[in-house]
């Protein structure tokens, strides 16, 4: 759903209204039964079973979930994402002055390109042993 006025006006007619993701096109979506994990991993074309396989063993699967999909997550207390595209900063700033959610935004960009650098690392000393082996 896309946020408007008259719809930021009845949020609080709406239960858990600041459980939600916001898409990197801006569409806010409420969590519903299962989570901002599952709901995350509905928008992959993959299924869940799939999707835990892809997840390294080291990550944080919440934290994967959001590089993956390009959402932010949305509480009360805090929001969780990376850089946000400009509609998800305009979703944003409008539940934060409404007060739905706090203006306490976690950005993890630096965590998630350390996990990548990780991996990359992992992965180049792997191949090293391997050349060195041969």
């Amino acid at each position: 759903m896309k946020i408007t006025e008259e719809l930021l006006q009845k949020a609080d007619q709406i239960p858990n209204f600041s459980d939600g993701v916001i898409m990197p096109d801006g569409d806010y979506r409420l969590i519903e039964e299962k989570g901002h994990l599952q709901t995350m991993m509905a928008l992959l074309p993959y299924p869940e079973k799939e999707i835990w396989k892809m997840i390294p063993e080291n990550d944080s699967a919440l934290f994967w979930m959001i590089e993956k999909t390009g959402c932010v997550l949305t509480d009360y207390n805090s929001t969780v994402g990376m850089a946000m595209t400009q509609s998800q900063k305009e979703v944003f700033d409008a539940l934060v002055a409404r007060g739905i959610i706090s203006p306490e935004y976690f950005d993890i960009t630096r965590q998630r390109q350390k996990m990548r650098d990780q991996g990359t690392q992992g992965s180049t000393v792997s191949e090293e042993k391997t050349e060195q082996d041969c």
